[in-house]
């Protein structure tokens, strides 16, 4: 990581952060107790960049405080803001899952404390389990799915339809108590594709 973090001991429950996210619900007390073993807990304050495009993708993060948002930088300066990444989700997935470098930056929205846990420990519980890797499968085509329908929005949405679009879908997020909004006006035009 980049910047300023520090590692905690981790009072957070790993388990139960891992239980409760779709990638990992369903999967027996063994599986969980082992990736939750393997993770650390890391604090980072607003501002500071997790890891930038181009990186070893050598670890999967999960928000268990604050958000994250995943940018692209254009050669211009200006930010593709692609998702904002809030408690109890997870990140990093794809590059953990490939070896490859990491496909955007990810940077601290609000101070956050993020659970780490590195490729080395999950691969091999991935490659003995079946049933987690039938569920990675399906995580990472909700994804493409949702991918695909951004290109499309930007394509043949108006601006007012692609504002409604980005912020009912940041705002869907059940697991939170409150649908409050930790963005700047032009963070949203980023997500959108145009300037404020």
């Amino acid at each position: 990581m980049h910047g300023d973090t520090q590692t905690k001991g981790g009072c957070f429950d790993r388990q139960k952060l891992l239980r409760e996210h779709p990638l990992f619900s369903g999967l027996s007390a063994d599986i969980i107790e082992r990736l939750s073993s393997h993770a650390v807990i890391k604090e980072v304050r607003r501002g500071i960049t997790i890891f930038t495009k181009g990186d070893a993708g050598n670890s999967l993060f999960a928000v268990c405080e604050g958000s994250v948002k995943m940018t692209s930088p254009s050669a211009d300066g200006k930010d593709a803001v692609f998702n904002l990444i809030n408690e109890g989700a997870i990140f990093g997935d794809v590059a953990l899952l490939d070896g490859r470098p990491r496909t955007a930056d990810a940077v601290a929205a609000t101070d956050c404390q993020l659970m780490v846990i590195d490729r080395r420990d999950f691969l091999p519980l991935l490659r003995s389990q079946q049933e987690l890797a039938i569920k990675i499968i399906d995580v990472l085509c909700e994804r493409l799915r949702r991918t695909s329908e951004q290109v499309e929005d930007i394509m043949f949405l108006d601006l007012p339809g692609r504002l409604a679009k980005a912020l009912l879908r940041l705002t869907d997020d059940t697991s939170r108590k409150d649908r409050k909004l930790t963005m700047t006006q032009g963070e949203i035009g980023e997500i959108i594709g145009m300037s404020r």
